[in-house]
C-alpha cells in the first residue's frame, strides 16, 4: 500500500511541498548580527512624491552611495511607481540619520525649487477691452520691448471677442514682471468712458 502512495503525483507533490517549506536555520553568528542590527537600527522617514526619487539616488546612484558613506546610514528608496510610500533612512547613530535626513529634505527642497522656477505658467490679466489697443501700441511698440524683455508671451483676445482678459506665458518671475510693466502701461492711460 505505501508503494500505491508513493506513486500517487498528487501525493508526492504534497510531500516535497513540506519539506521544501523548511529552511535551514541562521547561524549562530548571524542571528547575532541581525539582532544587533535590528536592536540597535535608528530609522526615520521621508515624505516625498514619487517624481523626485530621483534626486535621492543620484546618477547611477552617486548620490544616495554619498549619503550612505558620509553618514554611515542605509537609504532605502521605493520602487518607481510606489504611492504615497516613504524614503527610510537607516543607521546606528542617531545624529548621523538626523543629519541625513535633513540633507535629503534639502535635496528635495531645492528640486522642488528648481522645477518652480524653470516651469512655465500663465497666468489672467483683465484689462478693460476698450484700453487693449493703447496698450499693445502701434504696430506692438508698447508690448514688444516687455515680451523681448521678459521672453514671455502675452495674448490679448481677438477683436471679436467682448473679453477683458489677457493670457501671460512664461517663467513665474518673468510673468510676474511682466504683469507688473502691463499694469504701469495701462495706469499711463486715462480711464476710458462708455
Amino acid at each position: 500500500m505505501s508503494s500505491r502512495l508513493n506513486n500517487n503525483p498528487f501525493e508526492r507533490r504534497q510531500v516535497m511541498k513540506v519539506n521544501q517549506e523548511k529552511s535551514r536555520p541562521l547561524p549562530p553568528w548571524m542571528s547575532r548580527m541581525r539582532a544587533q542590527w535590528v536592536e540597535e537600527t535608528v530609522s526615520e522617514t521621508v515624505k516625498a512624491d514619487n517624481c523626485l526619487f530621483g534626486v535621492i539616488i543620484g546618477p547611477g546612484g552617486s548620490t544616495m552611495k554619498e549619503l550612505q558613506v558620509k553618514y554611515n546610514i542605509r537609504v532605502l528608496v521605493p520602487r518607481k511607481g510606489s504611492k504615497d510610500e516613504p524614503i527610510i533612512v537607516e543607521g546606528k547613530d542617531k545624529t548621523l540619520v538626523k543629519d541625513a535626513v535633513l540633507r535629503i529634505k534639502a535635496l528635495i527642497a531645492e528640486e522642488k525649487e528648481r522645477r518652480r522656477v524653470t516651469t512655465p505658467v500663465s497666468q489672467t490679466l483683465c484689462i478693460p477691452k476698450a484700453l487693449h489697443g493703447k496698450v499693445i501700441g502701434l504696430k506692438g511698440q508698447n508690448i514688444r520691448p516687455v515680451t523681448q524683455a521678459l521672453k514671455i508671451k502675452i495674448k490679448f483676445p481677438n477683436k471679436n471677442d467682448n473679453s477683458d482678459e489677457v493670457t501671460l506665458t512664461g517663467l513665474p518671475d518673468q510673468v510676474d514682471q511682466g504683469i507688473s510693466r502691463l499694469l504701469n502701461l495701462v495706469t499711463r492711460f486715462p480711464p476710458c468712458r462708455g
